[in-house]
């Protein structure tokens, strides 16, 4: 008998043994138009990549399985050729595109629906990443009721313009805040990451800076956010309080210049960097160009330095914008090299720096800008 209890306790081990971990990823799509066609699984984060698997959709329905390592984020969807045919609606940052889902991958039962806003369930990462994403999309359902409710934008007055871009500008800061939140208390888990690196571009640099240095190793792997550190590093060595970086390019007529030739000379300067190309620093420039003359003669100096890649664009930009101040690019556009020293990737982006060569501030525009220049120049 003992015999036999042992055989059948080996016995039991043994299949245990053999059972590998797995995963069973159960998805449903929303209409027909997708049946006897392929969803994918792609890595999260990485542009271009090729599917790691693919399913097929029979009856609105397909299944992925297989066994996973440990816990990854990855991007369920069709390709692009078979989105064409979907009217794609707009999407924010933290938001999937039409029939596309963002997951947690892991050893568990997860459920997939796939619809114009899709839903993920199955495991507690996933249904974090749902609670995030149904709080996003309400926000957008305000935005677009509100959007609704303006009418035509050119017929508004000024004031009446000025109040719908304060309400768009509030609805944007909750996504913020909201995501900046859930990522600073979640610095350990995948769904944290997610958050993160969707809205990393759009976060305040010392909430970046919070969330990084609480971040363990997992939320650090994720693709992307390697690029989001370094740039961190970057920002660092041009923060507030540090001497600028120096750098040198080409003037509009192919004269090479130093930044040094005019920043740390004894005036306030403003380092401004720009494009051609980019409609808000085109809708900025005639404000700047009033605080030049207004503080030029007194001790303040610009230095724009565009990020165009066509020379004749920005010559004629200069040239039509009135802007008489000093200009340099290597017309390299978003790969500028005085952008990536100042850890550029939005413009208009201005460094206001002191006649000694410390920074001052950063992305001062407009009244900001005339305030604090009205408190250095006396």
């Amino acid at each position: 008998m003992k015999k036999f209890l042992f055989l059948a306790a080996s016995a039991i081990a043994l299949i245990s043994c053999s059972t590998k971990p797995s995963y069973e990823l159960t998805g449903k799509v929303a209409g027909a138009d997708f049946n006897g066609k392929y969803v994918y699984m792609y890595e999260f984060g990485v542009r271009d990549a090729a599917p790691l698997d693919s399913a097929l959709v029979q009856e609105g329905a397909f299944l992925f399985k297989g066994d996973q390592a440990s816990p990854a984020l990855r991007v369920i969807r069709f390709s692009q050729a078979d989105m064409e045919s979907i009217s794609p609606r707009q999407t924010g940052p933290g938001q999937n595109r039409p029939y596309s889902a963002t997951i947690v991958l892991e050893n568990a039962p997860i459920l997939v629906t796939l619809d114009t806003v899709s839903v993920v369930a199955g495991t507690i990462e996933n249904e974090a990443i749902q609670a995030f994403t149904t709080e996003m999309e309400k926000i957008n359902a305000e935005e677009v009721a509100f959007a609704s409710s303006i009418g035509n934008f050119d017929s508004l007055t000024a004031e009446a313009k000025a109040e719908v871009e304060k309400k768009s500008e509030a609805l944007f800061n909750r996504r913020l805040d909201f995501a900046g939140k859930y990522a600073s208390e979640n610095p350990t888990k995948l769904s944290g990451a997610y958050v993160f690196r969707s809205f990393s571009s759009y976060l305040d640099e010392a909430v970046q800076q919070e969330i990084i240095a609480k971040a363990d190793s997992t939320f650090k792997a994720v693709p992307g956010i390697d690029r989001v550190i370094a740039r961190l590093e970057v920002l660092g060595k041009v923060a507030v309080g540090q001497k600028f970086t120096d750098f040198e390019m080409a003037d509009m007529e192919g004269n090479m210049h130093k930044l040094s030739e005019y920043v740390g000379q004894g005036k306030i300067v403003l380092i401004d960097f720009w494009a051609s190309w980019c409609p808000p620093c085109r809708k900025e420039m005639p404000a700047l160009v009033e605080l030049y003359k207004k503080y030029n003669k007194k001790g303040f100096e610009i230095v724009g330095v565009s990020l165009d890649k066509d020379k004749d664009a920005w010559v004629e930009g200069v040239k039509n914008m009135h802007m008489e101040w000093k200009q340099l690019s290597d017309l390299k556009f978003w790969e500028s090299e005085g952008a990536a020293l100042y850890g550029v990737n939005s413009i208009p982006h201005t460094v206001l720096v002191d006649k000694d060569g410390t920074i001052l501030a950063k992305n001062l525009h407009g009244e900001e800008l005339n305030t604090k220049l009205a408190e250095l120049i006396k």
